[in-house]
Formats: structure tokens, C-alpha cells, sequence
């Protein structure tokens, strides 16, 4: 197992960044590959990099040289778990980029970052989950059922010829429900299941650059969502896209040998597609609960204590797609995803955010005091 996804890693590093940029991956959906090829081939390859991070920090798991990271992450969960203000979406010192595994990841994002610019077929995207023995194939179903919803979305907004657009995702959401077993419901589910669960935060604390780059792809799907809902004429529609793409790049592979700036939390519709979440909640919750299980998949994995990695995916799946338990009251999940704030978790579609919000002073943040009252 160790050679399949991880002998990627070091035979893409090279190979990928030499490759003709005319020679684009194909996600299935025509309009997306044809449109926007680009775009395409940045999407396709984020459920490679998904698979190969779950690959990697199985590895770093298996490795006899892992024993101090291990001790480092259990102490650090442990802290974690007896703040009082401890809280998922909130910017606290376990955000820092330097994990327990630290050494594992500096050797593995190099390749990881070169994965992403890489070519790959349908074929392959289909099988890379399946080539990783620690995801139980119930999983892998209902992670490729999710991607491919989320292209339906995306195929249904940039489609010029559907001008009920509205009634075309509610028959997609409609379509992918039908399938009880393989989704997710259309409501969010319970914050719990991310937060409070026996192996919970181990996949971000352990591994916080791997995270933040699934969270970077996490992020262009949802950006990509958000601009295609809103904009106006293709003109727009095409700068939209060539700018998310430009920031995508900007978060995982900087120019110039720059820090990477990798989101610290997990991407959520109410804050990186709030348009489209306000018009379909439905469906914007059923992308939102898969990330989550995304998440969950990595800490089981990550996690040093856990028996059985397969079955404790398995049943965490059986959780997520189970529509009448477990579930959040909206206002609630409002709550729960806002509190990480818009930079950690990527920032705006439309454009760049240097600095978090959190915490700022008016003057920083250039807003004046009216007062209604005259001065006396």
C-alpha cells in the first residue's frame, strides 16, 4: 500500500511541473473541462490530494520513526480537551503550522504541492480513494457520490442554456438523496459529530499543514460555487474564475518562495458561499457535511488509539448518513461555523484577505462611530 499512493508523491514532484499546460484533466463534467480546463484540472486533482493525505498520514502513523509525534499529539489533545474555551471554529495555539509529525510533513508537502498542478484522468480519480486500504469502500461510495454533487452544482450554474437554475438544483439535491445509504442529509448535522467525537481535532493538530491543504481545495469548490451563482455576464464569470484560481495558488504554492497561507479551518458554505447558501440550504448543507466526514475520515486515521481504523470510519459514515438523527438546529450551525471567522477559513471568493477580523479595532478596520445623538 505504501507504494501506491506514496510512490506518487515522489515520482509526481517533478514530472508534474514539467507537464504541457495544454494537457488538461477531465472532472466528467463537459462544461467545466471545456470552459475552464484550468479550473477542471484544479478540482480533479484535489481528490487525489484528498486520498494521498489520507495515504500519508497512514504511513506517518505505521512508521517506527512516529513514537515522539504520537506523545506529542495525544498531550496536545489532552490540553485541548480540558480548555474550557476550547472550541472548534476558533483560532487558538493548536492552529500553529508546526504539528507533532512535523517532520513527516515537511517531507511529504513538497510532493503533495506538486500533486495538485498535475494531469489526471477520470480513471484515476475514480480508483485513488479505492487504492487506499484504511477507507472502507462504504466511505469511498459516499465521498464520490458528494464530489459528484458538488460538480452537478457547478455544472447547473456556468450551463447558459438552463434558466431555472433554482429548479435544476433541487431536482439534482432530489436525485442525490434517492440514494438513502450513499448520502448525507440536506439539513446540517449535529456539530458533535465533528467536535466531540472520541478522536476529534487529532487530524488538525496532527497534521496542520495536510489539513490546510485539503481545506485550500475544500475552499476553491466553494469559491467556485459562490462566483459561478452570481455572476452577471461571462466577462465577469471568467475574471471571477481566473482570480479564484490565482488565490488558490497563492494558498498552496506561493510565488517567490512565500509562506503558504493554508486555511486553518474548515471551509463552510455560510461563509465562502453565502449566496448560494442562503438561495439552497439544502444542498449547501449536504457539501458542508461532507467536508465534515472528510475531516472525521482524518482524525480516525491519524489517531494513534484507535483499534480499528476501517470499522470506526465505517460507523461514523453510518452517523453522517442517517437523516433523523443527530441533526443541528440551523441557527445553531449558523452559530457553531461563524465563529471561526472568514479568514481561517480561506477568506472571501471574491477576493483576498490579508489579515483575520477577528478581534480588530474599529480604526483597523477603518469604521467610524455615528453617533444619532448631537454633542452637547
Amino acid at each position: 500500500m505504501e507504494k501506491t499512493l506514496h510512490g506518487m508523491l515522489l515520482g509526481f514532484t517533478l514530472t508534474s511541473l514539467m507537464a504541457p499546460a495544454s494537457l488538461y484533466a477531465q472532472t466528467g463534467n463537459n462544461l467545466i473541462d471545456t470552459r475552464f480546463p484550468e479550473l477542471s484540472r484544479y478540482l480533479n486533482a484535489s481528490e487525489v490530494l484528498q486520498a494521498a493525505v489520507f495515504d500519508e498520514i497512514v504511513a506517518s502513523n505505521n512508521s517506527n520513526d512516529s513514537m515522539i509525534g504520537k506523545v506529542l499529539l495525544r498531550d496536545s489533545l489532552l490540553e485541548l480537551s480540558e480548555a474550557e474555551t476550547s472550541h472548534y471554529h476558533t483560532a487558538s495555539d493548536h492552529l500553529a503550522m508546526l504539528g507533532p509529525f512535523r517532520v513527516f510533513e515537511s517531507r511529504a508537502t513538497p510532493g503533495l504541492q506538486a500533486m495538485v498542478r498535475r494531469e489526471y484522468s477520470v480513471e484515476e480519480t475514480e480508483s485513488v480513494l479505492e487504492a487506499n486500504g484504511s477507507i472502507p469502500p462504504i466511505a469511498v461510495s459516499v465521498l464520490k457520490r458528494g464530489r459528484d454533487f458538488g460538480n452537478k452544482l457547478l455544472e447547473i450554474y456556468l450551463d447558459d442554456t438552463l434558466y431555472d437554475k433554482h429548479s435544476a438544483v433541487d431536482a439534482a439535491l432530489e436525485e442525490y438523496l434517492d440514494d438513502d445509504a450513499l448520502s448525507v442529509p440536506a439539513s446540517p448535522k449535529s456539530s458533535a459529530l465533528l467536535s466531540e467525537h472520541e478522536y476529534a481535532y487529532a487530524f488538525r493538530v496532527g497534521f496542520p499543514q495536510l489539513s490546510g491543504l485539503t481545506w485550500a481545495s475544500q475552499w476553491l469548490q466553494l469559491a467556485t460555487l459562490e462566483i459561478a451563482m452570481i455572476a452577471e455576464n461571462e466577462n465577469e464569470l471568467e475574471a471571477s474564475i481566473n482570480n479564484v484560481t490565482a488565490l488558490y495558488e497563492e494558498k498552496i504554492a506561493p510565488a517567490h518562495g512565500g509562506l503558504m497561507s493554508l486555511p486553518t479551518d474548515i471551509p463552510t458554505m455560510p461563509v465562502i458561499a453565502p449566496n448560494l447558501y442562503g438561495f439552497h440550504p439544502g444542498a449547501a448543507y449536504v457539501l458542508d457535511n461532507i467536508a465534515a466526514l472528510k475531516v472525521v475520515i482524518g482524525d480516525i486515521l491519524v489517531h494513534p488509539d484507535v483499534p480499528d481504523s476501517a470499522a470506526s470510519i465505517a460507523s461514523m459514515v453510518k452517523r453522517f448518513t442517517n437523516k433523523e438523527v443527530e441533526l443541528e438546529d440551523e441557527t445553531d450551525y449558523l452559530l457553531f461555523v461563524l465563529r471561526g471567522g472568514i479568514f481561517n477559513q480561506g477568506g472571501p471568493a471574491l477576493g483576498g484577505m490579508g489579515l483575520t477580523e477577528r478581534n480588530r479595532s474599529r480604526a483597523a478596520s477603518n469604521l467610524q462611530h455615528v453617533s444619532n445623538y448631537p454633542m452637547r
